[in-house]
């Protein structure tokens, strides 16, 4: 799996965040576990 370029991982276990600026091949891992693309957050409503 590639690493995707502006994109940024999360840990599930201790909640690190990387952001990848320079794309390339293999996986991030964090405590021997696959980082995962974190879910954009929703912005809030100007209602």
């Amino acid at each position: 799996m590639a690493n995707q370029l502006g994109k940024r991982y999360t840990c599930a276990t201790c909640e690190a965040t990387i952001l990848v600026t320079k794309a390339g091949d293999g996986t991030l891992q964090c405590h021997g576990a696959v980082m995962e693309i974190a879910t954009a957050k929703p912005l809030p409503s100007s209602d």
